[in-house]
């Protein structure tokens, strides 16, 4: 069971090893929520996939 405290995020799971992934489990509750319940190798691909989708919509707004 994840242990959190109410002014920090949780360490990431050593499955997410990518930068995109990194960046989603500090700044997306939902999808850490999603990746915290992650068992299959298929399910943390997707995770990691749309990490990186969810990274590179944020740094196109951004640059807005």
């Amino acid at each position: 069971m994840m242990q959190t405290n109410h002014h920090t995020t949780p360490k990431a799971p050593r499955w997410i090893t990518t930068e995109a992934g990194q960046w989603a489990w500090l700044t997306n509750e939902e999808w850490r929520r999603f990746a915290d319940r992650a068992l299959s190798v298929s399910e943390r691909q997707r995770l990691l996939a749309e990490a990186e989708l969810l990274r590179t919509q944020s740094v196109s707004v951004d640059r807005t």
